[in-house]
């Protein structure tokens, strides 16, 4: 139940995230924001990657 109620807020902080950005860009259409918005994206996919402890299924290489 912990881990569903976990993805519920960060699934809901995802959405209200992407909202706040597009309305961001609309307002201020500058350069520097095509660098910050994908920076925000993999930093919150890192903290609820971490906190969730979802394992990877696809490795790169072989291990034996």
């Amino acid at each position: 139940m912990k881990r569903f109620l976990k993805s519920i807020i960060y699934l809901l902080l995802i959405v209200c995230l992407s909202a706040a950005t597009i309305l961001l860009y609309k307002a201020h259409p500058e350069v520097q924001l095509a660098f910050i918005i994908p920076g925000i994206f993999i930093f919150a996919y890192s903290i609820i990657n971490d906190d969730i402890g979802v394992k990877q299924k696809f490795r790169f290489s072989k291990e034996k």
